[in-house]
């Protein structure tokens, strides 16, 4: 574990008589930075003789000294092992008093709201696991990790979410806790600014849509609850882009028996890629002009190609000209013609002209009634 630097804070709660709180002492503590993965701390303090008056191994990065009376005293820390041995030691440093008071935090009508995405992925973070077992985290019955601090297995993609607290009397050893009922979220991180504000990135990943409290807690203080200060809010589902399947044309068979979607994915492989001036598939054309074009009459496929054509026209004239053509060939039918002049007559009368809907329904009539 590399050496980080650390600093060391004496902090004295003062509080009047006749506070809410009904405090009779100052309450005075030192702190410092944590270190990440320590299993807990050791603490030696040394009065101004230099004799070593407190040698204590504690869990948190914190310690009450209250029982010290006034006068000039040295401090120094070490983070601990798995094993709970020291792993090495900070510099012997003065403490510096600090005033401190009960945290308040500004809680307004328009609370913090998080958006939840139906996908978590918009960061990734450390995967943590426990440290003896290597599988979920064992706590105790104090809600504590039995086996020390969870250890990291690699990397997961999570939704990371930001929250700003705003206040008063902040502390860079101020605690912060988000839950809805027993449940409280992740704090992957705390960032202090300044007495007035806190930052905090929070896993929601796994986090249920509703209202979560915020408790904001100052060593030895009565931890601070601000009801529903947190919602959150799971983001409706975006409609999922279904790719539909190409459609295979047919080989070996007449263009009579062609489904509608069939015919349709026909057409779209025969385009007249040289004749850029026409949209008339490839097949029903003889010659390409710069100005014209000239219809492939010769073969019967050709005739019906261009007439279906015409039929899936959006010119209206066009549409009835190919109800006329396809209304008659009974033997055979033409099914992608069939398919087309039912599935539009159902789905698309209300928006057809009135003269439309009357001729389209006597050619549906007419070709449905064909007797193969």
């Amino acid at each position: 574990m590399k050496k980080q630097k650390r600093y060391l804070i004496l902090i004295s709660f003062l509080f009047s008589l006749f506070s809410p709180m009904h405090a009779s002492d100052p309450l005075k503590f030192i702190a410092w930075k944590p270190i990440v993965d320590a299993s807990g701390y050791q603490i030696q303090i040394k009065d101004k003789k230099g004799n070593i008056i407190i040698d204590r191994k504690i869990e948190k990065n914190f310690y009450s000294v209250q029982e010290l009376n006034i006068g000039d005293y040295t401090v120094r820390t070490a983070p601990l092992n798995l094993f709970k041995k020291p792993v090495i030691w900070s510099p012997w440093q003065e403490m510096e008093v600090l005033l401190s008071a009960v945290p308040k935090v500004d809680f307004y009508k328009d609370k913090p709201t998080i958006k939840i995405k139906s996908v978590d992925s918009e960061e990734e973070v450390d995967e943590l696991v426990d440290a003896l077992t290597g599988g979920p985290v064992e706590v105790g019955e104090d809600g504590k990790p039995i086996h020390g601090p969870p250890v990291s297995k690699g990397k997961k993609k999570s939704k990371v979410s930001l929250i700003e607290i705003d206040g008063e009397h902040f502390l860079d050893v101020t605690e912060v806790e988000i839950s809805q009922e027993k449940k409280q979220l992740p704090i992957l991180s705390k960032n202090f600014y300044n007495e007035k504000r806190i930052d905090v990135k929070v896993d929601t990943t796994g986090a249920h849509p509703g209202e979560y409290d915020l408790t904001i807690i100052n060593p030895y203080q009565k931890p601070q609850k601000i009801p529903k200060f947190l919602s959150i809010e799971r983001e409706p589902e975006k409609p999922k882009t279904v790719v539909a399947t190409p459609i295979e044309v047919p080989r070996g068979i007449g263009l009579h028996t062609y489904s509608f979607a069939q015919l349709m994915a026909y057409l779209a492989e025969n385009k007249a890629k040289n004749c850029p001036a026409s949209t008339v598939p490839q097949p029903a054309l003889s010659e390409c002009f710069q100005t014209y074009v000239t219809l492939n009459s010769k073969s019967k496929d050709s005739k019906d190609i261009f007439a279906f054509y015409k039929l899936i026209s959006e010119n209206q004239q066009d549409r009835m000209n190919g109800y006329v053509y396809f209304e008659n060939r009974c033997k055979p039918v033409f099914r992608a013609a069939k398919e087309r002049m039912n599935d539009f007559y159902l789905k698309q009368r209300g928006s057809l002209d009135p003269e439309e809907i009357d001729f389209l329904g006597k050619s549906v009539k007419k070709i449905n009634s064909c007797v193969e």
